[in-house]
């Protein structure tokens, strides 16, 4: 009856095996002509100023909150081939003790296309061993105002610049423990005469699922703790390095999965920068809070 039981698991269309992390960058492939609904809700706060591995003096106490709300759609071409789109709206606020630097912000963040292809999936009872690769690009949809980013005097949520990130996937799965490793370059494109370094990053992921499932209509409650590390390289100006420029950081996060049936997913979590290092100073946020509810049809 167990053995049963985990190939039935194995053949139903949105389980374990292909759940993706929360903090990730690769879309998930689903079943042929399956859809996938997904509203998703981040928030940010920057408070700090970091140069190298320090926290400069903010005597203003200048905070900015960031709300981002996205709503995404995932199609499936066949069982192994997905297209991702998502359409994120940001809202920003500013304060300071300078009512000057007070402000807030409504805005089209920019809009995301990705694919995913798998290229191997080698099941096994209770789970699967999984691989791929993915592309995914960031439309220049959100506006650069006067290039400043968060700091400027009218904030803005973009470069208006395109962004083209490529990367490798794995997955591996029992009844229980869920493994995933994604790996990943960006480039972006030159917008007057600037172009924002490339980046690798690295994207470690382990899930626990907290009590044996006899049915997979039941309630699946999953624990997730994530991580990932990025450098980007310095930026560019007229064709020239910009010295000082780039970064590296490393952040690790946890969060909570809950499944009901293979069709209703919700999860949240809140990753922290574990240590990060800026060549020039920058405006930094202190950590990521996100929530998402998904719909499979």
């Amino acid at each position: 009856m167990r053995s049963l039981l985990l190939g039935l698991l194995l053949l139903m269309p949105g389980v374990l095996a292909a759940h993706n992390t929360l903090f990730g960058d690769a879309p998930r492939t689903i079943w042929k002509n399956g859809l996938e609904v997904e509203l998703e809700s981040e928030w940010e706060i920057y408070r700090r100023t970091v140069h190298e591995d320090s926290t400069l003096a903010n005597p203003l106490d200048t905070r900015v909150q960031v709300w981002t709300y996205k709503f995404a759609l995932t199609y499936g071409f066949t069982k192994d081939i997905a297209m991702r789109a998502m359409f994120p709206v940001g809202y920003a606020i500013r304060r300071s003790k300078n009512p000057d630097l007070n402000d807030q912000y409504w805005g089209l963040k920019d809009i995301g296309l990705g694919f995913k292809f798998r290229l191997y999936n080698e099941p096994h009872p209770g789970g699967s061993f999984q691989g791929g690769v993915f592309i995914d690009f960031r439309l220049p949809t959100a506006q650069r105002r006067d290039g400043l980013g968060l700091g400027g005097k009218r904030m803005a949520f973009g470069n208006e610049t395109l962004d083209t990130k490529v990367g490798a996937t794995w997955s591996y799965s029992t009844t229980r423990h869920y493994f995933w490793l994604d790996v990943a370059a960006r480039i972006s494109t030159l917008n007057d005469g600037k172009v924002r370094g490339p980046s690798a990053s690295v994207h470690p992921a382990y899930a626990v699922r907290v009590f044996e499932l006899n049915d997979y209509r039941e309630f699946d409650l999953i624990l997730l703790i994530e991580a990932d590390a990025e450098v980007n390289g310095r930026n560019w100006l007229n064709r020239e390095r910009v010295v000082p420029s780039g970064h590296y950081k490393f952040h690790v996060g946890g969060g909570i999965q809950m499944n009901i049936t293979n069709r209703i997913e919700i999860k949240f979590g809140y990753e922290w920068p574990f240590y990060q290092y800026y060549f020039a100073p920058t405006f930094v946020h202190e950590g990521e809070g996100k929530f998402s509810f998904n719909y499979l049809f």
